[in-house]
């Protein structure tokens, strides 16, 4: 683990993992963020999707780190993806800025043109956010689902949920709010008695990597928090649901432990001999957010020792100069969850990790000084 600071630690992770993510800003020559180097072919295209949601992160990082230019970066990747929106209130989806309009991808720009709003005030990101909420409305199922990009009634698209919710606490709009209470419903009639939740994966062809499962997770658990004084009973059975499969899968353990494997199924079965190192980044603030509503230490303690792991992982030797400070899609490098590749959002998700690792110890120990989120 590198040296530690007693305000911030893994602090030279988190100033690495965002200095990274400023070179791949850079790569695109500032239209948004590169969605990853790959050792193969080199730099990536834009991806508009997540460069909306490591708006947060970067504003976030801001703060810790002392560094104002990374909101600088956040306001100047908002500016770009306001260029992009459409004329229905929709973002394209996948790679580059001429792909179809996806549920997910416009939920999470949604996501960071929220926090974007909140950091800065700017009326034209109030206006452009209500756009995409009205076009997110518009695309929910009659059930209450979202649907994937393989038009797939998923549960990770609880953080498309997520996005309305904050949108309605911003807003104030009954129709968000509606819309959120029946997202909730549909989710929580996917909890199977084991706390298995299904539809965490991309298409009933696909299992679930533990990215998806914690973009579910984590989307319901902030669901919980946004609408737990107007929807109580939803937000309390949302909660326990996300603690307990988050619970059950502190449980899981193979030879790759402390990490995960890469894909699990129902019955909480390990299917792969591989890491998602982005999925495991995600899961340490799910699991420190679990430890504090529960107060369950073993659940912590998987916690910390997957940031000790990720931070050992993270690349910091100059063999690769565009790869230092990113993080690998897949331990080992071949695994099946982009091989060979360094995605964006790995670098994102260990960002948050160290983040939420830091507000968990100043809450635990409020003598401690770090950043303030």
């Amino acid at each position: 683990m590198p040296e530690e600071d007693h305000q911030l630690p893994y602090r030279q992770v988190l100033d690495a993992a965002l200095t990274w993510v400023c070179a791949a800003h850079d790569a695109t020559g500032g239209n948004g963020v590169s969605a990853g180097y790959d050792l193969r072919t080199g730099w990536q295209p834009t991806y508009p999707e997540t460069s909306g949601y490591l708006i947060p992160t970067l504003l976030r990082g801001a703060v810790a780190l002392d560094r104002p230019e990374l909101a600088d970066r956040a306001a100047r990747i908002g500016g770009w993806l306001l260029g992009l929106q459409r004329p229905d209130g929709s973002f394209p989806g996948g790679t580059g800025t001429e792909g179809p309009a996806v549920v997910f991808d416009t939920g999470q720009i949604l996501l960071g043109l929220s926090a974007l709003h909140r950091h800065t005030g700017g009326p034209e990101l109030s206006e452009s956010a209500v756009r995409a909420g009205d076009w997110l409305l518009d695309a929910q199922q009659p059930s209450g689902a979202w649907l994937s990009h393989f038009d797939h009634p998923n549960t990770y698209s609880s953080r498309v949920t997520w996005a309305l919710a904050e949108l309605w606490r911003a807003t104030g709009e009954p129709a968000y709010l509606a819309g959120v209470r029946r997202s909730l419903a549909w989710l929580l009639e996917q909890v199977r008695p084991d706390g298995w939740i299904d539809g965490m994966s991309f298409s009933a062809e696909h299992t679930a990597w533990t990215h998806t499962i914690g973009y579910a997770l984590r989307g319901l658990l902030r669901c919980a928090d946004l609408v737990e004084a107007e929807l109580p009973d939803a937000a309390r059975r949302c909660a326990d649901a996300a603690v307990t499969c988050a619970v059950r899968l502190a449980g899981v353990r193979t030879d790759l432990d402390p990490l995960l494997p890469g894909e699990i199924g129902p019955g909480f079965t390990p299917l792969v001999d591989y890491a998602c190192l982005t999925g495991d980044a995600q899961f340490v603030t799910v699991w420190l957010d679990v430890a504090r509503r529960t107060g369950d230490e073993t659940v912590r303690g998987r916690a910390v020792a997957v940031l000790d792991r990720l931070a050992g992982l993270q690349v910091h030797q100059p063999l690769e100069p565009a790869a230092v400070g990113a993080l690998a899609g897949s331990w080992p490098l071949s695994g099946g969850f982009e091989p060979l590749a360094f995605p964006n959002w790995a670098a994102k998700f260990l960002a948050d990790a160290v983040l939420e690792h830091a507000a968990d110890a100043r809450r635990r120990h409020p003598a401690l000084t770090a950043e303030r989120s």
